[in-house]
């Protein structure tokens, strides 16, 4: 029970993403992000298998993550938003004209650790 992968991405552009488990897990995030809608901030759930995508869309920005779906809700949107001030204060004035992968050296390696904080908190 854990969240398996992140993504932060500004509309289909991926600005940095981890993933602890292999196979199409990224591939499947970058659907569901081309047929997000245009709109202002929100939060959604879709499920995918035994997988629950958490979405958090602020900033126009979108903080996507998946976990077990016997995960809970809670939990992931907590990661996001933790993920979302963590970004933003390092990032949020370049983010909006960063080109793909731009943060993905740097910013993997707080997804993959915030990952592990959050799992503790379960």
């Amino acid at each position: 029970m854990a969240i398996l992968y992140a993504v932060v991405a500004r509309g289909t552009v991926v600005l940095a993403e981890f993933s602890a488990v292999t196979g199409n897990t990224g591939a499947v995030a970058r659907r569901i992000l081309e047929k997000l809608p245009a709109e202002a901030d929100s939060r959604v759930c879709f499920s995918q298998d035994r997988y629950i995508f958490h979405i958090l869309r602020l900033d126009g920005l979108t903080f996507l993550c998946m976990a077990n779906d016997t995960f809970g809700r809670r939990i992931p949107f907590s990661y996001l938003e933790d993920i979302h001030m963590r970004f933003m204060k390092n990032y949020g004035r370049v983010a909006p004209y960063a080109p793909a992968y731009a943060m993905n050296d740097e910013f993997s390696r707080v997804l993959h650790q915030q990952m592990e904080f959050f799992l503790q908190q379960s």
